[in-house]
C-alpha cells in the first residue's frame, strides 16, 4: 500500500495523528475548565469531555490498525472541538 510517496509517509502521518489527538485531550479539558469557571458555559462541558476522548480513540485505533481514515477523522475532530465549543457558547450567550 502506497501513501503519497511511500510507506514511511503513512507511518509518519499515523504517528502524528495519534500524538495530536492524544495531546488535544488535556488542551480541551483545560479550556473547558476555564470556560466553566469564567463564563459558566455548559455546552463546552459536553464538548470538552466527549469529543477529545472520541478523537483520541480514533487516532490511537487508526495507528494500531493502520487505517488512515480513522486517524484523519480523529485529527479533524480534535481540531474542530474548540471552535465548535466557542460557537455553541456564543449561541448560548445570545
Amino acid at each position: 500500500m502506497s501513501f503519497f510517496s511511500g510507506v514511511e509517509d503513512l507511518e509518519l502521518f499515523l504517528s502524528r495523528s495519534r500524538v495530536l489527538t492524544v495531546v488535544s485531550v488535556p488542551a480541551c479539558v483545560g479550556a473547558m475548565v476555564f470556560f466553566l469557571r469564567e463564563e459558566g458555559w455548559r455546552f463546552s462541558l459536553l464538548l470538552g469531555c466527549v469529543l477529545p476522548l472520541v478523537a483520541a480513540y480514533l487516532g490511537i485505533r487508526g495507528k494500531r490498525e493502520i487505517r488512515s481514515g480513522l486517524a484523519a477523522a480523529g485529527l479533524v475532530l480534535a481540531f474542530i472541538t474548540l471552535p465548535l465549543a466557542l460557537l455553541l457558547a456564543r449561541l448560548e450567550g445570545v
